[in-house]
C-alpha cells in the first residue's frame, strides 16, 4: 500500500502534465504535510463510529469521510457526491470542530435508527434562515452517545487532518487517496475511478 503525501501528489502530478496527461483533479488536494492515510484508513475502520450512505449493497467502492454537521463545505460535499451516489459508498463520521452544536447534533444523528435519513434530513435544513440544521434537545442524549462524537474527533486530529470534511479513499493502486473539503463531482469521479 503507498501513502500520498503532498510532495508525492505534487509530483505524480508534475510528471503526468510532463508527460501531456489530464491531471485526475484538476485543483491540487489540500494535503497537511502530517496527514497520513494508511493511518487514517485503518484507524476509522477499526475505531471510528459512522453510518453509510444510501449506495446500493453491491456498490463496493467506499469513501470514509469526516464531517461536522455545522460545517458548509461538508454540505456542498454531499451536494457533488449526490450525482454520484449509485456508485460510491460513502461512510460519514461526524466530529464536533467548529460550534457548539456540532456535536450534539452528530450524536442525534449516530442515535437514530437511520443516521443517514437524519443527515439528509439535516442537510434539507442547513440552509435555513434561523438555525443551521436540525433542532435537538441535549439533555436526550447520553455521555456515551455524545462522546462517539468525540472519539471520531479525536482521530480526525490524529490523522493529521486540519480541514472538514476530510476523508481517505482506497483506490485500485493500493494509494491511500485524500478527500478534501471542496472536489467538484467531476473530480470525484476521477478520484474514485468511476
Amino acid at each position: 500500500m503507498v501513502t500520498l503525501t503532498r510532495r508525492s501528489a505534487l509530483g505524480l502530478a508534475a510528471a503526468a502534465l510532463a508527460a501531456g496527461a489530464a491531471p485526475a483533479i484538476a485543483r491540487p488536494v489540500k494535503v497537511p504535510l502530517e496527514w497520513d492515510g494508511k493511518m487514517m484508513y485503518e484507524t476509522t475502520l477499526k475505531s471510528a463510529i459512522g453510518f453509510r450512505s444510501y449506495a446500493p449493497a453491491d456498490v463496493k467502492k467506499t469513501v470514509y469521510v469526516y464531517f461536522d454537521p455545522q460545517c458548509p463545505d461538508c454540505i456542498r460535499l454531499m451536494d457533488n457526491l449526490d450525482p454520484i451516489k449509485d456508485r460510491i459508498a460513502v461512510m460519514y463520521y461526524p466530529t464536533a470542530l467548529l460550534n457548539p452544536h456540532s456535536e450534539p447534533q452528530g450524536a442525534m444523528m449516530l442515535a437514530d435508527k437511520d443516521p443517514y435519513g437524519m443527515l439528509l434530513k439535516h442537510h434539507e435544513h442547513f440552509r435555513d434562515a434561523d438555525f443551521r440544521g436540525l433542532r435537538y434537545d441535549a439533555s436526550k442524549l447520553s455521555y456515551e452517545l455524545r462522546n462517539k462524537v468525540w472519539i471520531n474527533t479525536k482521530l480526525h486530529r490524529r490523522c493529521g487532518c486540519r480541514a472538514i470534511p476530510y476523508g481517505v479513499y482506497l483506490n485500485s493502486k493500493g494509494e491511500y487517496v485524500p478527500v478534501d473539503e471542496n472536489p467538484t463531482t467531476d473530480e470525484l469521479i476521477k478520484l474514485f475511478e468511476l
